[in-house]
């Protein structure tokens, strides 16, 4: 489904990312994970075509990513670049005009879950509810690859668990869903894999339950250990 091929970005003589390599299957929840500088969104912007990389290159469903394949990736940024002025159902029919695989009625009964109003603008939605829009949105289309950027930033806790039952149902069949976040806790037990990043190289890639039974030790206690000085990771 998925696969970098020795990933490396440079700024000047700043490197970013430093050949990583990781190959994901379909149907799978990633975790994309480590504190912020780590590379991360290095990753997300190579994955979507925002940046190009230095050296290596990107398998995207058996061939190399192109500018065709964005239409069929879902980006949720961590930062919502939606007209703060409109309406969450002015959004809502924005989406539908744009994007050819948008349910409406699935975006609708998401923000019905989430009791955000839909009548209201965005500016007088709270940071989190305005996530919630976001999410909702990114669900609502029907693509092989959703990318969620910190999807938990400004959630409180029952929202969290709510937001990963709400992927795991809404995505499209088979989809993969690759979720970027420092927030180890809140989703370990939904990840099939994971992409562990440290100063801009990956240091695990695997099966979240091959990297518990390795190192036996669950997935958030294998975190702190890695990040022991890091501890917004926890």
């Amino acid at each position: 489904m998925l696969e970098a091929i020795y990933l490396t970005k440079a700024y000047d003589n700043l490197l970013v990312l430093d050949g990583a390599s990781f190959k994901v299957e379909k149907n799978q929840i990633v975790g994309l994970l480590g504190p912020n500088g780590s590379g991360k969104t290095t990753i997300i912007k190579l994955i979507n075509d925002l940046i190009k990389p230095t050296s290596g290159h990107i398998i995207f469903k058996g061939h190399k990513l192109n500018i065709e394949d964005k239409s069929n990736i879902a980006y949720l940024p961590e930062r919502s670049a939606l007209n703060m002025s409109q309406t969450v159902l002015d959004v809502i029919k924005m989406y539908k005009d744009f994007f050819s695989d948008f349910n409406q009625e699935h975006a609708k009964h998401i923000l019905k879950l989430f009791e955000v109003p839909v009548t209201k603008r965005l500016s007088q939605l709270s940071k989190g509810q305005r996530g919630k829009v976001q999410l909702a949105l990114t669900l609502g289309r029907k693509v092989d690859l959703y990318i969620l950027d910190e999807p938990l930033d400004g959630m409180d806790p029952a929202s969290r668990d709510l937001i990963m039952k709400i992927v795991l149902k809404y995505k499209k069949e088979d989809s993969t869903v690759l979720i970027s976040t420092h927030q180890i806790t809140d989703i370990e037990s939904y990840l099939d894999y994971v992409i562990l990043l440290k100063n801009g190289k990956i240091i695990e890639a695997d099966l979240a339950k091959n990297l518990e039974s390795r190192h036996n030790l669950t997935l958030s206690a294998y975190f702190k250990e890695v990040y022991k000085y890091d501890e917004e990771i926890i």
